[in-house]
């Protein structure tokens, strides 16, 4: 088992983190063999990927339904995997409906340690998968203070990290100073999965366009380096937008969010990088009508933009469903456009999230965390 590590990873945000933990794991220990489910960052980290996240990142439960027996075998190739290979350490990010599986799955053969880092958003929906944590994990490595206190009621001992979010906004902040135009921006980010981009992005398109006949607006979309161009460009005719594809690094992503005036930003990792970074924002998302329902009565918060949870107030406005329509999103754009006591409240109340999050180095300290099972 000595030196191996099998991680699994199930979208962009939780693969960069994974990336970046990986990273400072091989700082500790240089000669880590590494496997998994993961994209370019985990590769060029020197990872052997069994498949790329895009083969398991599926939103919603029709389209689970429609790709189980796909997804079925991805899962019995990683419990095959770490049955011949035996690693020492399996890491776990997010991504619970595949985890949850797998860990159990694995638990029962599996001598390593089994170390979940970040959480799966179990206070929001889902919270019986408490159950399977407590059976099947060894270590809960968190990214939100809150969350301790979360698994601590329900009898599972959770280590607060930081949030590795946060430290690369803060390298990117340093001596950092917005660039001036005699325009304003708009960015729009529609999502880094095909379906989210169908559904999101028209009516984003057409909200921005109805705000550039109000105030003069350049507009941006920031492209998900999963997505190929051509996917994009059939959205765009009649429309006089740029395409601004992130390069997975995070800097491209970073320096578009810092220098816009408004982003319209669905719901997920994105809405905590504009509040780190400072620029005004507001939350959408659409989806298929049956899983809204079906995701309605599983929700157990009120909100679903993470800052306003973090804040436990609403930070910045959330136009969700029936409430995602041309005329919500015109109105408070121009709003945020225009209105400076308006811009300056929100702004002000990033300073909430910026202080619970904290100055942690959240890959340095989950992976000292990690390296003692190596």
């Amino acid at each position: 088992m000595s030196g191996k590590v099998f991680i699994i990873t199930g979208e962009s945000s939780g693969e960069m983190y994974g990336a970046a933990l990986i990273n400072e794991l091989k700082k500790i220990k240089p000669n880590i063999k590494v496997s998994g489910i993961g994209g370019k960052n985990l590769e060029a980290e020197g990872a052997e990927l069994l498949h790329h996240y895009n083969e398991v990142n599926f939103i919603g439960f029709s389209a689970v339904v429609k790709n189980i027996f796909k997804i079925k075998k991805i899962l019995k190739d990683c419990v095959d995997h770490v049955l011949k290979e035996h690693p020492r350490v399996v890491i776990l990010v997010d991504f619970p409906g595949f985890n949850l599986k797998f860990a159990s799955t694995i638990r029962q053969f599996y001598k390593g340690k089994i170390i979940y880092y970040i959480s799966p958003q179990l206070w929001a929906w889902h919270k019986e998968r408490v159950k399977s944590i407590k059976e099947n994990i060894d270590e809960m490595l968190v990214i939100f203070p809150f969350e301790v206190d979360f698994y601590a009621k329900e009898g599972v001992q959770a280590k607060f990290v930081g949030h590795p979010l946060k430290e690369k906004t803060d390298v990117f902040l340093k001596n950092r100073t917005k660039k001036t135009n005699s325009y304003k921006i708009v960015t729009i980010m529609p999502g880094s999965r095909k379906e989210e981009v169908e559904r999101i992005l028209p009516t984003l398109l057409i909200a921005s366009r109805e705000i550039k006949k109000n105030i003069n607006i350049t507009i941006n979309i920031l492209c998900s380096g999963n997505i190929e161009k051509s996917f994009y460009q059939k959205f765009l005719q009649g429309y006089n937008v740029n395409l601004i594809y992130d390069d997975g690094t995070k800097q491209i992503e970073f320096e578009t969010i810092y220098n816009s005036d408004l982003l319209f930003t669905k719901s997920g990792t994105s809405t905590v990088e504009c509040a780190l970074l400072g620029s005004p924002f507001c939350i959408v998302y659409r989806t298929g009508s049956m899983n809204y329902i079906i995701g309605k009565n599983l929700i157990k918060v009120d909100k679903v933009g993470m800052v306003n949870i973090l804040a436990n107030k609403e930070i910045v406005k959330e136009f969700i469903q029936n409430d995602f329509t041309v005329e919500n999103l015109v109105k408070e754009g121009i709003k945020l456009l225009s209105d400076e006591n308006y811009i300056a409240e929100m702004k002000n109340s990033f300073e909430i999230v910026n202080n619970i999050l904290g100055k942690e180095h959240a890959s340095q300290n989950a992976a000292k965390i990690i390296s003692q099972y190596l």
